[in-house]
């Protein structure tokens, strides 16, 4: 298909500079000697690499030769800087997380492993979890006995069950099932958890833990508060702050649905009863009954947080801030059908030229129509 003649060529704005960059590169001189070895080196360079490439692999440096290389790169300025980088984003946020991990090694002995007990006892060890635990059903039975004889099948444990007369019926459950509870009450209930980010500060790599809660109905979230140190005075301090304030919660809030970290401690479900919040635990080893906010944290690190490395506490409030003004006015949500959580007439308007905007620049970005 042939061009439109009518149709006026683009001129691109950096045609004035590449005729001056031809017409000094075909009038400076070179040394000769020097634009050999020059030459000489980038067929060398070439090769290598390509070598690499065949056999799908990454030319890696020891920690040395980068040592060496970084002394002359260290006098380098201008654009010259990037084709030297020892180091890509990925790597650094790779040694990021190394990093964080080594600050949870224990460096106290590890507990002896239980010695593994004949399959004679095996009947008398069922019933003694049987007696313990008589509201366990029959898998749960089974994994326990797993720790005291990793190689017992299940059929063995439910058929030892069937024989005591273990009866793994349907136990009478008593009040509110928490499916009703929650469909019941989502319009006055809370979910509240933590997550951890790690910083880097002047000291080091810092835990820094979130304390967050979000709207069940409406899936609104705001941060309770950021701290390198999030202990049970700090949220008594953040919930009498509140008491003076006025709550964040709203004054429809009746209930908060927390998990059982230690620092909700007695006290600090007291002072959420003062701004009329009830604190409803959830059972142990049961995060799916605070699923609300068990997605949210994997909404925020999946999407943000796992792809920074924090240089400092601002730098971190600043994140979460512009993520939730994202995640509130831009995020498709599955609970409003694809919608946002909060709409304007943007986001319906069908006329007007497409922008883009960069909510987190590199990151996160939306359009709409202007």
């Amino acid at each position: 298909m042939s061009p439109d003649p009518r149709r006026r060529r683009l001129k691109s704005p950096y045609e004035k500079w590449h005729r001056m960059l031809r017409e000094f590169a075909g009038n400076v001189e070179l040394d000769p000697v020097l634009a050999v070895r020059n030459e000489f080196l980038r067929l060398e360079n070439m090769l290598l690499w390509g070598m690499y490439y065949e056999k799908n692999e990454r030319l890696k440096l020891f920690e040395h030769e980068k040592e060496r290389l970084a002394v002359p790169a260290s006098r380098m300025k201008g654009r010259t800087k990037v084709h030297v980088s020892l180091l890509s984003p990925s790597q650094i946020i790779k040694y990021s997380r190394t990093a964080a991990g080594r600050k949870y090694t224990s460096l106290f002995p590890r507990k002896p492993r239980r010695l593994r007990l004949p399959f004679i006892h095996l009947e008398a060890v069922i019933r003694g979890i049987a007696a313990e635990h008589s509201a366990w059903k029959k898998q749960q039975i089974f994994h326990e006995v797993k720790k005291y004889f990793p190689e017992v099948p299940a059929f063995r444990v439910y058929d030892i069950l069937y024989d005591i007369n273990f009866w793994d019926g349907q136990k009478n459950v008593r009040g509110l099932p928490w499916k009703e509870f929650l469909a019941r009450f989502e319009r006055v209930t809370w979910a509240g958890d933590f997550f951890s980010v790690q910083v880097w500060t002047e000291y080091g790599l810092v835990t820094y833990y979130v304390l967050f809660f979000i709207h069940l109905a409406t899936q609104r979230v705001f941060i309770g508060g950021v701290s390198p140190r999030a202990t049970a005075e700090w949220l008594v301090n953040m919930i009498k702050a509140w008491t003076d304030a006025g709550s964040p919660f709203g004054p429809d809030a009746r209930f908060l649905i927390r998990d059982r970290d230690r620092r909700y401690t007695t006290e600090v479900d007291w002072y959420f009863t003062q701004i009329g919040i009830l604190p409803k635990k959830i059972a142990a080893g049961a995060p799916v009954m605070n699923y609300h906010a068990e997605q949210f944290v994997r909404k925020i690190k999946h999407e943000c947080l796992n792809h920074c490395m924090f240089l400092s506490e601002k730098a971190l409030r600043d994140t979460l801030d512009a993520y939730l003004a994202y995640y509130h006015t831009q995020r498709p949500n599955t609970k409003f059908n694809g919608g946002c959580i909060i709409e304007d007439a943007t986001h319906w308007q069908r006329e007007g030229d497409v922008t883009h905007v960069s909510a987190i620049p590199g990151l996160l970005g939306y359009y709409y129509r202007a």
